[in-house]
């Protein structure tokens, strides 16, 4: 407890740098003037630019998925690894840890929360830039605690279960002590909450003042933010409305095609993943985290098992034809296989210690993910035909390049397996074999898309899939299997936090 405490201390230690400024500053000049408001909105704007995550989810979500398997028992694995590989609890702060995780987003939360209320005290509500503030503001919060709601508390379901489950802190006003104790919420009231700073900050959210646009919350990484959310709790006209505002009139410019791969040296490809001028990008983020490394190396990970299901069992011939498609995966060796995402950096601290310092770069919204959910939206608004040209469109832009491979048409959804079409059971159940079909084929593109992201764990969850660690040909163990609704789905509090029944 007492190496989180100095972690946080820390922590808070940098906020209050930039807080002690803004409200130093504030008193110094109550009046406002043309040099004070310029001096006030670079402030507020610092503020902001750190309250976005510093940490990062994505190895231990990953880990918990069917994108992984045992690669092989004489890899080195690390104690995080194979705590998430077979779902159970981690409570060290280490980096990639779900401990870390949590402390940032309430870190970032924070952030988001002080600038608020320095907003809130100056007078002039008209100005556009203010309101550019007030809405990353909102946004940042909004997905923090979206995140989090994602991770510690149950999967969304109908408004009457929502009102029965468990939610999240939803904290509204900054802090002081590292640790408090906080109301216990129910689901309902934290989807409510969220969604209220979700439409605040859509209404004023602006293009403008932002150097580096794809690192802040422009108006289309709010919108994507917007049809996540959206998606996850089941209002599919607002996510094909957003969706449709991210994706233009030409939505074959919002895909990244693999064939763009082809030629590029691993080097280049992990240039492109998070870079700013890859126009799928909607918003990035560096994170102090040792993925980039371990998602190659350690023993849990992409092995020879979960590349057979994730990129040949699903894949139709026409898919396996395309080089830049397979040139993506690279293969170390015959148990382990990666794609080439994630950059590596160090600070000075890096320099002097190989578990801190270290630090990559992680792309949190993209228009892919906007593309698959308006298809998943399209199917359970009745209108599949829609559906599926538009599937048809993403597979045969990111996959079907220079007359090679037959372009897919439509017939591949109707021969989904009924096996695979009842993995999918969403709380908006029941489904038609049609809509079950297209969500499947759905989640198992979003499966390749976002390999080694973790943002398969949230279909995992949303869609009540099972996972199996059991090996083939040796007795099955019941507690190697994740089950549809099972409560490991739920990570457990960091210990150290407090709920309080009202």
């Amino acid at each position: 407890m007492r190496k989180i405490n100095r972690y946080v201390s820390s922590l808070l230690g940098a906020v209050c740098l930039v807080l002690s400024a803004c409200n130093d500053f504030l008193e110094q000049y109550p009046d406002s003037n043309t040099h004070t408001e310029v001096d006030f909105k670079e402030k507020i704007a610092q503020l902001l630019t750190a309250a976005y995550p510093e940490a990062s989810y994505f190895r231990f979500l990953e880990l918990r998925t069917d994108n992984v398997d045992d690669r092989s028992a004489k890899l080195p694995a690390s104690r995080l690894n194979e705590a998430m590989f077979y779902w159970n609890d981690y409570h060290e702060e280490d980096l990639d840890s779900p401990k870390l995780y949590w402390l940032d987003c309430y870190r970032g939360i924070a952030q988001a929360n002080q600038a608020l209320e320095l907003l809130a005290a100056f007078p002039d509500k008209e100005d556009p830039q203010l309101q550019a503030l007030y809405a990353e503001a909102f946004l940042v919060r909004a997905y923090l605690h979206f995140m989090v709601a994602n991770i510690w508390a149950p999967p969304f379901a109908d408004e009457e279960t929502n009102k029965g489950l468990p939610g999240i802190p939803y904290v509204e006003k900054s802090e002081k002590n590292a640790w408090v104790s906080y109301p216990q919420e129910n689901l309902q009231d934290t989807y409510r909450k969220i969604e209220r700073d979700l439409s605040y900050g859509l209404a004023w959210v602006k293009d403008e003042y932002y150097q580096k646009k794809k690192y802040h919350f422009h108006k289309k990484a709010a919108y994507a933010l917007a049809v996540r959310f959206f998606a996850y709790t089941g209002q599919w006209q607002k996510v094909i409305d957003y969706a449709t505002y991210v994706l233009g009139s030409d939505v074959k410019k919002a895909i990244l095609p693999y064939q763009e791969y082809k030629e590029k040296s691993v080097e280049e490809m992990v240039e492109g993943y998070a870079s700013e001028d890859n126009p799928s990008n909607l918003l990035i983020t560096t994170v102090e985290s040792l993925w980039e490394e371990n998602y190659k190396t350690d023993r849990y990970g992409l092995g020879s098992v979960s590349y057979e299901e994730v990129f040949q069992r699903f894949s139709s011939k026409s898919i396996r034809q395309i080089e830049g498609y397979f040139k993506a995966v690279h293969r170390l060796d015959r148990t382990r296989a990666y794609w080439p995402k994630f950059t590596h950096f160090q600070s000075a601290d890096g320099l002097l210690n190989e578990r801190r310092g270290q630090y990559t770069q992680n792309v949190l919204l993209t228009t892919e993910e906007v593309f698959l959910h308006r298809i998943e939206a399209y199917a359970m608004t009745g209108r599949a035909d829609l559906a599926k040209d538009d599937l048809i469109t993403f597979i045969n832009q990111k996959h079907i390049a220079d007359g090679i491979g037959s372009e897919l048409s439509g017939t591949e959804i109707e021969n989904v397996k009924p096996a695979d079409r009842e993995r999918i059971q969403p709380f908006y159940r029941p489904l038609t074999q049609e809509q079950a079909a297209i969500l499947y084929y759905v989640s198992e593109v979003a499966r390749q898309q976002f390999i080694h992201e973790g943002l398969r764990w949230f279909d995992l969850r949303r869609f009540n899939i099972s996972v199996d660690r059991n090996r083939v040909g040796e007795a099955k163990k019941a507690r190697y299997v994740l089950q549809p609704e099972d409560s490991r789905k739920t990570l457990s509090l960091p210990e150290g936090v407090t709920l309080i029944n009202p």
